[in-house]
């Protein structure tokens, strides 16, 4: 796989697996209303959210559900060839958790580099008001 093809963030949490796994699925709402959905594989995956004043949206699938621990999905917005599979990790670590997000298909992607870029900042933002909803 080339080094462009993935993106990997790993992060800490002082809250327990089970308040993380909460926070990513039932308490979602609280922190990232604009995707939806159901940690059950093949449930529907939708984000959306207005670009340069345009309602956009990604669609996809959920491919993997363990809970507390492993959210596994697919995702696609309209104007990519191909989908991007994103895996959310949850693990103790100590009294807290940590989390280990990847995402990866933007080799495929004829400005994936760009994309990547682009969803490694949105992860960081995302992944930052998950442990901030999970502590709470």
């Amino acid at each position: 796989m080339p080094a462009n093809d993935r993106l990997s963030l790993t992060v800490t949490s002082g809250a327990s697996v089970a308040a993380v796994w909460f926070a990513l699925t039932d308490g979602r709402d609280g922190w990232w209303p604009e995707l939806s959905l159901t940690p059950e594989v093949g449930a529907a995956v939708r984000e959306t959210w207005t670009e340069d004043g345009q309602k956009r949206y990604a669609d996809g699938h959920v491919t993997e559900a363990a809970p507390p621990n492993t959210l596994g999905f697919v995702w696609r917005q309209p104007a990519w060839a191909s989908p991007l599979h994103v895996r959310l990790e949850i693990e103790p670590a100590g009294s807290g958790s940590i989390v280990a997000l990847t995402e990866e298909g933007f080799a495929q992607l004829p400005d994936g580099s760009i994309l990547r870029s682009a969803h490694c900042d949105g992860w960081s933002f995302h992944l930052a008001n998950l442990l901030s909803a999970a502590s709470r």
